[in-house]
């Protein structure tokens, strides 16, 4: 049977009556600023696993997309690569489209924003609100660098969250709370470009009138068919109240010009990137068309659109693109939102070797592991996604390998070099009743979004043909066998059907062996007849797994059993402190006695680097070493009052090292604090229980 993490759940979301519609699909439009990665690869895998299902079901789909190509931070980057911000996003948006493919994602049209399309639509669009009353014009403060001399928008201005204190958060949404903000409200602002302290100038913007729009944007939450953590966002918001939203920007800006801005404002202004990017969706669907004698209309006038998103976009697809298209009087899109990709439980890092760009994955991995494994933790739930390395390779090995590929490629090779040509097959009303009822769910689940669903019940069939190719043991007696063999050829052409959505390229090799170069979902049948071809490997075992960086200190909980002034030196004390366990007991000479005193010191549990070198420090053995914070006038003790003694710490889900390491060693290892934790290479130090905690201290303060 399946793993527990695959069983199918009740959705939440209705079948899709249409049968006629043009349907449209998107995902996000990918930022020219960078590489695709894992974290961004499970959404365009997720928006490509549902525009295949339509496909398969002979429906008129597009998959459409396009690279992002606006803004601030290409036209920085560009700057400081000495090349003009064109060129700059244009290597991106090619990149962009080999590393889909490579993953077998299939776009019916992959475009980019920074074309005539998009800038002939963002002025139709702008023109148009404009001719309604819903833009307009007014004086606001605005982020300033006087080092850079120029405007910053609200990405590259950073400070601390006026609503939470987290510092260090963009001024446009907050990391940790989710507020949207503003980046004169941050406190502490700093430019992201040079660190200089910015100042607040006035400037004259273009205004869309989001907040006429709050009655009809209700409305449309109380009868659309939203996730629920959608939903909960959204009232939110909503009771918070809507304010009208900027849609310009000032030079220096890499986008379009806003028509007639320089002699209205005084200034060439631009439109801001969320203005001019979901109308990217429509451009690119423009592009598409008019090479193949449509229109975009068709398509969004009278066809069905689903955005497949992240929840980090949300704010802008849920309220400002809704209510730009009621005011163009566009039918809104049905929208999908996922969570983040995580890494053995962490975000992607570096320094952890955890972060994989499309590029690197595929060297190491097939794309449709990564597929299969994105495919069988999808569901229309709004939940971040681990890739834990280990169940990764479980799940690979033991399942799509093991069950899936295994059975296929089993029962096909046999009945090839045995029979040849399948003329042969057993009734099996009962268990073809099972299957099919079965078949009937899986489609369900796929026409529901819930892609996890759909892995389940297509590795119940698969079990099915497992056992049943099992006990009727062909290679017994092959003549007499023939008619269970020919039952099982059908039900692996099935299997590659229902799978084609998540792994096309092991559909299109199973297909390849039944002579046929595709399928549709009404090609399902158990009664195929005819002459089966040499099927291809369809799957491949992983063997290695990356391993984690390692953090080259031993991190462990201690208990400070009893405090001792040291006998040969006035500013020394010797602790003996229990180490849980496994490392019993330990002496240790620590340098405190400036900062704290024997009492505050006694009983207290605090950290400890357990494989230190042992050292004589003035006549008396150290056996390992107290970690503390000071800020140059105070310290403190890296505190962990919850966690069992003999616990390590780590920092995110990096290893600790285990070999020894000096004084010296240590004293090259940068551990700071901020905001009361403790952070090396912007990962924080936690147990399986806490985060280490560092009171009364500034930030900054070094770990010592």
């Amino acid at each position: 049977m399946p793993p527990s993490f695959l069983k199918a759940k009740k959705s939440i979301v209705p079948k899709n009556k249409s049968s006629s519609s043009k349907i449209l699909i998107t995902a996000a439009l990918p930022y020219a600023n960078g590489s695709i990665h894992i974290g961004h690869l499970l959404e365009y895998i997720q928006a490509d696993i549902y525009a295949r299902f339509l496909k398969l079901q002979n429906k008129d789909v597009l998959y459409i997309c396009a690279s992002d190509m606006h803004g601030t931070p290409v036209e920085v980057n560009a700057q400081k690569a000495g090349i003009p911000p064109e060129k700059f996003a244009e290597k991106f948006w090619i990149e962009h489209q080999q590393d889909f493919k490579s993953f077998l994602i299939e776009f019916s049209n992959y475009y980019k924003t920074h074309s005539p399309e998009n800038k002939e639509l963002c002025e139709v669009f702008y023109t148009t609100l404009k001719k309604k009353g819903y833009i307009f014009r007014k004086k606001i403060h605005v982020i300033y660098c006087t080092h850079c001399e120029r405007s910053l928008p609200d990405r590259y201005v950073k400070g601390t969250c006026p609503n939470c204190t987290t510092a260090d958060q963009y001024g446009d949404v907050c990391e940790n709370c989710s507020s949207v903000l503003k980046a004169i409200n941050l406190i502490n602002p700093h430019c992201s470009i040079c660190g200089k302290t910015p100042i607040q100038k006035e400037s004259e913007h273009y205004f869309f009138t989001l907040s006429k729009f709050s009655v009809q944007l209700k409305q449309w939450l109380s009868q659309a068919n939203f996730q629920p953590e959608v939903r909960n966002w959204l009232q939110e918001w909503m009771n918070k109240g809507l304010e009208d939203w900027c849609i310009s920007r000032d030079a220096p800006y890499f986008g379009f010009e806003i028509p007639g801005s320089k002699k209205e404002t005084g200034e060439t202004k631009y439109f801001y990137v969320w203005m001019d990017a979901p109308i990217g969706y429509i451009s690119s669907t423009k592009n598409y068309t008019d090479k193949h004698k449509t229109t975009w209309e068709a398509y969004w006038k009278k066809g069905e659109i689903y955005h497949f998103i992240g929840k980090d976009i949300s704010y802008f697809h849920f309220l400002f693109w809704p209510a730009m298209l009621m005011a163009m009087d566009i039918p809104l899109p049905k929208l999908t939102v996922h969570g983040f990709i995580t890494v053995n439980g962490q975000k992607m890092s570096k320094s952890r070797g955890t972060f994989f760009t499309a590029k690197d994955f595929i060297k190491l991995y097939p794309a449709e592991s990564l597929r299969f494994y994105y495919a069988s933790h999808l569901d229309r739930k709004v939940v971040d996604v681990d890739l834990d390395f280990e169940n990764f390779k479980a799940v690979n090995n033991k399942v799509l390998v093991g069950s899936l590929s295994n059975f296929c490629y089993r029962v096909l090779t046999f009945a090839q070099k045995n029979y040849t040509t399948i003329d042969q097959i057993a009734k099996e009303p009962e268990l073809t009743a099972k299957v099919k009822s079965l078949l009937d769910l899986v489609k369900e689940s796929y026409q529901q979004q819930d892609f996890k669903g759909a892995v389940h019940h297509i590795l119940e069939i698969a079990d099915i043909g497992n056992a049943y190719f099992q006990q009727a043991e062909p290679w017994k007696d092959i003549n007499k066998s023939k008619k269970q063999v020919g039952w099982c050829v059908n039900l692996t052409r099935n299997l590659a059907i229902i799978s084609q959505p998540i792994l096309p390229l092991f559909s299109h090799k199973i297909a390849k062996s039944f002579g046929d170069s595709s399928f549709l979902w009404k090609d399902i049948k158990f009664t195929w007849k005819g002459k089966l071809k040499e099927v291809e490997l369809l799957g491949v075992k992983i063997e290695k797994t990356p391993n984690a960086a390692k953090f080259p200190l031993r991190m462990v909980v201690g208990k400070i059993l009893r405090v001792e002034n040291h006998p040969d030196a006035d500013s020394l004390y010797l602790l003996t402190v229990d180490l849980g366990p496994e490392l019993g007991k330990k002496q240790v000479v620590a340098g405190l006695k400036k900062y704290l005193s024997i009492n505050q010191l006694q009983n207290q549990k605090a950290l400890f680097c357990a494989n230190m070198k042992p050292a004589k420090i003035r006549s008396q053995m150290s056996e390992a070493m107290i970690f503390a914070a000071d800020d140059g006038t105070s310290a403190a003790l890296l505190e962990a009052s919850k966690s069992p003694v003999g616990m390590e710490a780590h920092f995110g889900g990096m290893e600790n090292a285990a070999s020894e390491v000096t004084f010296d060693e240590f004293k090259k290892i940068s551990m700071r604090v901020k905001s009361g934790k403790v952070f090396y290479e912007n990962q924080k130090l936690a147990t399986k229980v806490e985060d280490i905690q560092v009171k009364g201290l500034k930030d900054n303060s070094i770990v010592r």
